[in-house]
């Protein structure tokens, strides 16, 4: 096997029954990465934007933005194929998979740079097992499947540059496109892909052609959108619009986006400060602080030695001019400036999912580095022992994860749902700030266990001139974190305190 030249599985490299090989120990490490998922998953629905999603794959509503429809409609079909345990829990069993999957790419992505398979097992384990991808392949999140969707436009690409497959080229297209439909941090990828598929000059225009089509039927989810939101209005299934409320609010139909106005809002993420992240590229002054932030999370992913050879092994892609090993790295380094800069972004973490898994490459090409510098690569005896002492830096980086085995006895938010329905006449209007309103939301859409109860995704300062004609009709409640509510022109009297604040609305002023 020849590092870092032709990959190790290159169809005229290996015999068939190598190949399988392979073949055999990406999918094991994929099921044993799954496995621990299941093992791990919460039972039933969340709070904050993992409430959402789960509630708007199970209804076929449109999400906040950038509405990822392509995780909307796979988490429909995930909801509707599975016939056990709640349409919750399947929506995060779809976020597992999509990671375990990826797990199985990283294998295989590794054996391409030249990794041994021991290495490039160890490496996809340290990926899958790392706190921040654990965490997210066990609920509802939409880089989940951006992650996977975007790793096998990679790896197709990776096809493409080793043998020129016009399938490789067209699966490429296709992941691609539906890694952007579902989210837009896919848009990060694109040099990175340009770069791979140049190693072999431009494709000739038959095969661009098909590639570009591909990528076009991969954003066909976009289309769901204006004609799920047409109907949604026409068919009145918001009943926040039933109480005055304009169309347009979380759940059934974000942003209104029938019109072509709205529909460019969506997915464009209008309503959020997108710009600040795109405004990180050229920020100079912040690289270094960028780069510390890798640097943490790298750490905090694989642990410094883990961190020591990534940085190796994408300073072999650069001394060696491996095109497709700096593209690695290239796409490993651009969402940091952009989630780095991001203002309102409250879980940056989720992130780094994608620059997590090329790291974990890059570890493997250093791992393999070091052992050929040392002369140690035909020594069993002491590869397996450097080998124990990577995976023992991958274990130690994240003490925490016996934690999430805790997560499959997590009811805080089916018990949280049961409290305010106790608090609550069953023709309450609930007002609720976005983290406490996303459980309220799934109980009413999707479980249609919250009774007559319309629930409101609110801010403190929103809406305070319905409240007024709604009291006329219906008690208003108010869930919020602030222990010290005020709405102009009513009184905020306090039903609960602690962890949450819970307040009946009531006329009259403090």
């Amino acid at each position: 096997m020849r590092l870092f030249g032709s990959p190790v599985a290159d169809a005229g490299g290996l015999a068939a029954g190598e190949r399988s090989i392979d073949a055999l120990l990406a999918a094991g490490c994929g099921l044993i990465a799954f496995a621990a998922y299941v093992a791990s998953l919460p039972p039933s629905f969340a709070f904050w934007d993992t409430g959402e999603l789960q509630t708007v794959a199970a209804i076929l509503g449109i999400a906040h933005p950038p509405a990822c429809p392509a995780f909307v409609l796979l988490g429909w079909l995930f909801v509707h194929a599975i016939p056990f345990r709640e349409p919750a829990w399947r929506v995060d069993l779809m976020c597992a998979s999509a990671v375990a999957a990826s797990v199985t790419l990283a294998y295989l992505i590794a054996r391409y740079f030249g990794a041994g398979r021991a290495t490039a097992a160890v490496c996809a384990l340290g990926f899958a097992f790392a706190s921040v991808p654990w965490r997210d392949a066990t609920r509802a999140e939409v880089q989940d499947v951006a992650l996977f969707l975007r790793v096998a436009a990679l790896y197709f690409a990776l096809r493409f540059a080793r043998s020129g497959s016009p399938f490789a080229f067209v699966a490429m297209g296709l992941a691609t496109g539906l890694a952007g439909a579902t989210h837009g941090i896919t848009v990060l990828l694109l040099p990175g892909l340009a770069l791979v598929v140049l190693t072999r000059g431009l494709p000739e225009r038959r095969l661009l052609l098909l590639g570009l089509g591909a990528f076009a039927v991969g954003l066909a989810p976009y289309g769901y959108l204006p004609l799920r939101s047409a109907w949604i209005a026409s068919h009145h299934l918001d009943p926040t619009v039933a109480i005055g409320l304009p169309p347009g609010l979380p759940f059934w139909n974000y942003d209104d986006p029938q019109t072509w106005h709205n529909f460019v809002r969506v997915i464009s993420g209008a309503d959020f400060d997108v710009h600040s992240g795109f405004a990180g590229f050229v920020d100079l002054r912040s690289y270094g602080r960028f780069g510390a932030a890798l640097v943490l999370h790298l750490g905090g992913a694989f642990g410094y030695i883990g961190c020591i050879l990534a940085a190796i092994g994408a300073g072999v892609f650069a001394i060696r001019r491996n095109l497709c090993g700096v593209a690695l790295v290239l796409v490993a380094l651009l969402p940091v400036p952009y989630t780095e800069s991001y203002n309102e972004l409250q879980d940056p973490d989720r992130y780094y999912l994608f620059s997590l898994f090329c790291a974990t490459i890059a570890i493997g090409v250093g791992f393999e580095l070091v052992l050929g510098l040392f002369a140690l690569r035909a020594k069993s005896i002491v590869r397996v022992a450097f080998l124990g002492g990577l995976a023992a830096s991958f274990f130690a980086a994240s003490p925490d994860r016996s934690a999430f085995f805790a997560q499959a006895n997590d009811y805080g938010a089916p018990e949280y749902v049961d409290e305010i329905k106790s608090m609550t006449p069953d023709d309450a209007i609930v007002l609720a700030e976005w983290a406490y309103s996303t459980p309220l939301a799934y109980a009413s859409y999707v479980d249609h266990s919250f009774g007559d109860r319309i629930v409101v995704a609110s801010g403190t300062d929103q809406y305070t001139s319905h409240i007024a004609g709604w009291l006329a009709a219906r008690p208003v409640f108010f869930v919020s974190f602030s222990d010290a509510l005020t709405i102009p022109g009513f009184r905020a009297e306090m039903l609960r305190n602690g962890p949450y604040y819970f307040y009946a609305i009531k006329r009259g002023s403090h």
